[in-house]
């Protein structure tokens, strides 16, 4: 299994379809910059002006899957991509070849290198299984906080805490000892 992960890594990693996208983003970039207002520095505090500013122009899942390829969302991805790559040390990966069907093999995506996973130590602590088992296009409303909110990122050891405080809270309420 350790070999078929590494060997879809290293050609997820290198390849004309994953290069192409990339560069292409960081040419627009200054223009995105200039168009949609600057104060960009590839820092997590810049992530909330991305935001804020997608959600100006989309208002729904619906909407965003509708204008995926916009320059406007592209940039704000592969934005939102590089920060993560230059905060986290995660790098860029694609698919080599188109699935049929599948709509992941259409697009770039941002993982640790297979090579280093053993080094990543995840600064938020959520633990594999406290992450979310939804695709984006299933959630019924951005989660609370927003699509790159805090609370999302919560789930670690104190997400679990806090969860546990309410459910505590909410029993003494009912008259329930948990």
């Amino acid at each position: 299994m350790y070999a078929i992960a590494e060997r879809i890594d290293v050609a997820h990693a290198d390849n004309p379809r994953l290069t192409a996208w990339p560069a292409e983003q960081r040419e627009r970039f200054d223009d995105w910059g200039r168009l949609h207002g600057g104060g960009r520095d590839f820092s997590g505090r810049s992530l909330d002006r991305v935001e804020a500013l997608i959600r100006e122009h989309i208002t729904s899942v619906a909407e965003l899957f509708l204008h995926e390829h916009s320059p406007l969302v592209q940039n704000a991805c592969w934005y939102v991509g590089e920060v993560h790559n230059r905060t986290r040390g995660t790098g860029w990966r694609k698919a080599p070849d188109s699935a049929d069907g599948h709509p992941w093999s259409e697009r770039p995506y941002v993982i640790v290198p297979f090579v280093r996973l053993d080094e990543y130590r995840d600064p938020e602590g959520i633990e594999y299984e406290a992450r979310s088992q939804h695709p984006p296009q299933q959630l019924p409303h951005p989660p609370r906080g927003g699509l790159l909110g805090r609370p999302v990122l919560a789930a670690g050891r104190r997400g679990r805490l806090r969860a546990r405080h309410r459910r505590r809270r909410a029993g003494r309420r009912k008259g329930v000892t948990p």
